[in-house]
């Protein structure tokens, strides 16, 4: 809908499809969908392979998690293209809107579905042995430094 809108519409002396923002609002909603499905065709994949929704658990609350969000988006810049007609009845974006905070809700809140990612996520790694994180360059060059010590001239400050 959104596409045969800015194609067929024109204003200000030109079509919708030529207005930088409108092209935007296509752009965004073109990647948006696509990583959805994506998330979506991965998770179909990993529930096949592994047989184990609980192996896949994450994955299945992050396509729960994401799936109101995109709608949402995608139905709002919609509406935005198709201006005051957008607006009423006549068009379904109040209908896709709603929907889309309804959905949020059917298999429980969003919020859960979040924790839920997140401690799945969080069981695949592990706490640094200190304060420092493993990547702190401090760290990592001093180790560097004392891997490297024969080759590095000492007569030349190397850091």
């Amino acid at each position: 809908m959104m596409c045969e809108r800015a194609l067929s519409r024109e204003t200000a002396g030109s079509r919708l499809a030529d207005k930088q923002f409108v092209q935007g609002y296509i752009a965004d909603s073109y990647a948006q969908l696509k990583q959805f499905r994506l998330l979506v065709l991965n998770t179909a994949w990993e529930i096949d392979k592994y047989n184990d929704y609980k192996r896949v658990r994450k994955d299945i609350a992050a396509v729960k998690v994401v799936m109101p969000a995109v709608l949402h988006d995608i139905a709002w810049r919609a509406m935005q293209v198709h201006g005051a007609l957008g607006t009423t009845n006549e068009m379904p974006f109040f209908t896709m809107i709603h929907g889309a905070a309804v959905l949020g809700l059917a298999d429980g809140p969003t919020e859960v579905h979040k924790m839920t990612v997140a401690e799945q996520v969080l069981r695949g790694y592990l706490p640094s042995d200190d304060d420092w994180p493993t990547e702190w360059i401090p760290r990592r060059l001093a180790a560097a430094h004392a891997k490297y010590a024969e080759y590095l001239d000492p007569e030349v400050d190397n850091l």
